[in-house]
């Protein structure tokens, strides 16, 4: 028989229930945590609040906007899923569906704190914006602790009213999460004062692995070692210095190499006018888009991933996920030293780092592992195995409980 955990001493707001979206029962003792995030329309955001949900301590409920509409290319989206087995969905309609910043919900809301009655809110959006807010807002309403996560890895002033609602929920916070190391160091620039947690995003490992991809070489046409790009087709991803880059290792090993370029975006045409200018086009292979489940079978087709990215004055790589998820298919990785990329990598240790924008660094350390496949190996090897002791969205969800854990048994401010 387990025992009562020590948070219980943490007022709690409602009797037992036995409420939930599947109706499962749920225990008067389970620490009760409403998490918001706008990215969860997209299915796949959903799958650590999935792992999260397992821990039979918690009682979680998650709340998303009916619909949104994508940064990349101002599409509708509408959720992917809106009934889960072990947690509450709450939608709401938003305003501004779009702005990550300035988007909130008309309604919604009171229901979401209705039917968690919450001890921790989770604000999985930037600490500025209009949502978090309203979160904050209803927390302090209702006696609950806050958690807040941010991407944001550079430093830049916001003007009134952001940088007062950025200290609200500084003020509020119980602890932050970041996505990498240096949105943790722009945190603190911020004037954030307390605790902190990486927070990377997660993998599924039973969908990411290894596994044969010679019918996919031989049907794309890929001889020798590959090297893969995965992503937007966009100036800041530095596709196209990995294409300069290749071109030069067609040079040095005629025969022995080709490349994968899989995404979309409006540096396709150019790039595609670029290299078939070149005898060397017969080994570019474009994939102009594939679909979430064929992603694993395509990265597996590349010996090597490339992530090139380049800073912008308004941007520089936050994550990488791509990274993460190659790594867990088994595939060493070369990055630049962009935003959090080189601090992924070297923690993984699955891949090597070059200079942004240096083509010829790039395309040297491609030449390397093109001839060093014991290397590429290793590399492979331990990548993976670091992936899988602390980036599968079960590692995720176990760090995001022990915090709120912490904070639920912190004194109340």
């Amino acid at each position: 028989m387990s025992t009562a955990p020590s948070w219980m001493d943490v007022p709690s707001q409602a009797p037992a229930r036995t409420e939930g979206s599947t109706g499962r029962s749920v225990a008067a003792d389970c620490l009760r945590i409403l998490a918001v995030s706008h990215s969860c329309v997209v299915g796949l955001n959903q799958q650590r609040y999935e792992a999260l949900a397992r821990f039979s301590d918690l009682d979680l409920t998650l709340m998303f906007p009916t619909h949104y509409v994508s940064d990349f290319d101002g599409r509708r989206l509408d959720p992917d899923k809106t009934t889960a087995e072990r947690y509450r969905i709450v939608s709401g309609p938003p305003v501004l569906a779009g702005n990550g910043s300035l988007y909130f919900y008309r309604r919604g809301l009171r229901e979401a704190f209705d039917r968690s009655q919450p001890q921790v809110v989770f604000v999985d959006e930037e600490p500025w914006s209009l949502s978090a807010a309203q979160m904050v807002w209803g927390a302090r309403r209702r006696g609950a602790r806050t958690v807040f996560f941010t991407n944001q890895n550079l430093r830049k002033a916001l003007p009134p009213p952001f940088c007062w609602i950025q200290r609200l929920v500084f003020r509020a916070a119980g602890w932050a999460f970041t996505a990498g190391e240096e949105a943790a160091e722009v945190l603190r620039w911020k004037g954030y004062t307390g605790p902190v947690s990486l927070l990377p995003f997660g993998v599924d490992p039973t969908l990411f692995r290894p596994q044969d991809a010679t019918t996919l070489r031989r049907e794309l046409g890929l001889r020798g070692t590959v090297f893969g790009y995965f992503g937007r087709l966009v100036p800041e991803k530095g596709v196209a210095i990995f294409a300069r880059a290749a071109l030069g290792l067609c040079d040095r090993f005629p025969e022995a190499v080709s490349f994968l370029l899989a995404g979309s975006g409006p540096e396709g045409d150019r790039l595609r006018q670029m290299i078939g200018a070149t005898p060397h086009a017969p080994r570019f292979v474009f994939v102009d888009r594939t679909l979430r489940e064929e992603a694993p079978r395509y990265l597996c087709a590349a010996d090597v991933v490339v992530v090139p990215s380049l800073r912008t004055r308004r941007w520089k790589e936050q994550f990488g996920r791509i990274l993460v998820e190659a790594l867990a298919c088994g595939v060493p990785v070369i990055g630049s030293d962009s935003g959090e990329t080189p601090f992924l990598i070297r923690r993984l240790e699955g891949g090597v780092v070059v200079p942004e924008g240096n083509v010829e660094a790039l395309a040297d350390a491609m030449a390397a592992m093109t001839r060093e496949p014991a290397r590429r190996q290793a590399l492979a090897e331990t990548g993976r195995a670091r992936v899988l002791a602390g980036y599968t969205h079960e590692a995720v969800a176990a760090t995001m409980r022990d915090v709120f854990l912490k904070v639920a048994r912190a004194d109340r401010r």
